[in-house]
C-alpha cells in the first residue's frame, strides 16, 4: 500500500513524531508494501569534507551530498509505518567517563538520478569517496537511531535538519554505527564526482530497512579519553545540536 497525499506543514517544528501518520507529507512517498520510503532531494555538490549525506533544505548545505524539503519528522513517520523502533544516538556517559555509538534498526540508502541523460540508481555510499585516496566509501548500513524529542515537545532533528549523518551528531534522526568524530581534522568523506549528479540535480533518495540481523546492538562504548569529540560536540552532554 502506497501512503500518498497532502499533510500541511506548520511553521513551527513538528512535535514528537507520531507512530500512525494519516498520510504522507508533500514530496515523500511511504511504501508500507514494498518496506521503503521515498524521499525527494537535490543534489548539492559542495566542494569541501562531509558531515552529513542528507540534511533540510536551510540546515548546513555546506557539508552535505543531497537537500531536501521533507520535513525529519515526516521521514520518521515513515520508519515507524513500516514497523521500525528507533534506537539511541551517540552519547556521553560521565558517570564511566564512556561514549557509545549509535544504535538502531539497520538502514540501506540507495539513490535515483539522471546522469549524462541515463537513469541510474546508486548504493548511497557510492556517493562519496575518500578525500585522500579517491576509494569509494566502503558500504554501510546506517542505523535509525530517532534524534530526541526536546523539552517542549519539538522534534530536534526539525531544528537541526540533520537527516542522515556520516559522523557522529546527539539530535541526527540517521547515522553510522561507529563512533565517528565531527573534529575537522578527523572528516575524511567528500562527494564523489564520478558517481553524484551535478547540482541541482533531482533525486529521490530510498530508505529501506537493511534486511535480518542488520539491527545494530548496544556496543561497547569508548573511554572518553580514546575519543576525541572535537568541535562541536560538548563534553558530557554528547554532539551540540548546531555547530
Amino acid at each position: 500500500m502506497l501512503c500518498t497525499g497532502a499533510l500541511a506543514f506548520a511553521d513551527e517544528p513538528a512535535t514528537q513524531p507520531s507512530s500512525q501518520p494519516s498520510a504522507s507529507p508533500p514530496h515523500v512517498q511511504i511504501d508500507v508494501k514494498n518496506k521503503q520510503i521515498r524521499v525527494e532531494c537535490q543534489a548539492v555538490d559542495v566542494k569541501a569534507p562531509l558531515e552529513f549525506f542528507c540534511v533540510l533544505r536551510g540546515g548546513p548545505e555546506h557539508e552535505t551530498v543531497l537537500r531536501t524539503q521533507v520535513r525529519p519528522s515526516a521521514i520518521h513517520f515513515g520508519l515507524l509505518a513500516l514497523g521500525l523502533t528507533p534506537g539511541e544516538p551517540a552519547h556521553y556517559v560521565q558517570a564511566t567517563d564512556t561514549w557509545y555509538p549509535p544504535t538502531g534498526p539497520g538502514l540501506k540508502i540507495d539513490c535515483e538520478f539522471e546522469r549524462n541523460g541515463v537513469k541510474t540508481t546508486v548504493p548511497a555510499y557510492r556517493m562519496m569517496r575518500s578525500m585522500k585516496t579517491h576509494a569509494e566509501m566502503p558500504p554501510v548500513a546506517w542505523v535509525f537511531d530517532g534524534s530526541r524529542v526536546m523539552p517542549d515537545g519539538t522534534y530536534a532533528c526539525d531544528i537541526t535538519g540533520y537527516v542522515v549523518s556520516i559522523v557522529n551528531f546527539d539530535l541526527t534522526m540517521i547515522d553510522v554505527p561507529e563512533l565517528a568524530s565531527n573534529a575537522n581534522e578527523t572528516l575524511e568523506w567528500e562527494c564523489n564526482p564520478d558517481v553524484c549528479p551535478p547540482k541541482g540535480a533531482e533525486v529521490t533518495m530510498i530508505i529501506a530497512p537493511a534486511g535480518p540481523g542488520a539491527a545494530t546492538q548496544p556496543a561497547q562504548g569508548r573511554p572518553g579519553g580514546k575519543f576525541n569529540p572535537g568541535p562541536g560536540l560538548e563534553g558530557g552532554r554528547g554532539p551540540a545540536p548546531q555547530h
